[in-house]
């Protein structure tokens, strides 16, 4: 029986709506941040419900040919770039996946078709809003953006 802290290896064969990495074992569904589909890692249990649990990466045995490897990691602990460890044409076929899931999830259409994700030239760099926190640091004004789920400042100057 696992629990929280246990640390376990996993095989990630899916994602989330969020972008979180999708892991089985011992009859659970565990989301797994920062783990992508055909990945092996060792994941540590940080909480574990009746059918599903969350996890961390603690290590990676085996990465997705998908990965993004220049990702600057505050993204990801800020959540400001939940895709940002997909690729980029990756993110556009799982935006799509996105769509075509949905479609046939709630309105039981299957035979739609859903044409590809049209990307950008020059996807990095890009917000079409954002709320951008400023506390003052040892009489310095910094900015960036809270850790996911807190009020903690990661500074940010991109």
């Amino acid at each position: 029986m696992l629990k929280k802290n246990d640390v376990i290896e996993v095989e990630i064969v899916d994602l989330s709506h969020d972008g979180a990495g999708i892991a089985k074992s011992e009859g659970l569904v565990f989301f797994v941040e920062n783990a992508l589909p055909s990945e092996n890692i060792l994941m540590r249990v940080l909480k574990i419900n009746k059918k599903i649990g969350f996890g961390k990466v603690e290590e990676f045995l085996r990465t997705s040919d998908q990965r993004n490897e220049n990702l600057d990691m505050a993204y990801l602990r800020t959540g400001i770039a939940d895709l940002g460890h997909l690729s980029y044409p990756s993110q556009l076929a799982f935006k799509r996946k996105q769509v075509k899931d949905s479609l046939y999830k709630i309105a039981g259409l299957s035979n739609v078709e859903v044409s590809p994700t049209l990307g950008m030239e020059q996807p990095l760099g890009y917000r079409n809003k954002a709320q951008i926190p400023v506390r003052r640091v040892n009489g310095q004004l910094e900015t960036g953006f809270f850790r996911k789920n807190s009020h903690d400042l990661l500074p940010i100057e991109d």
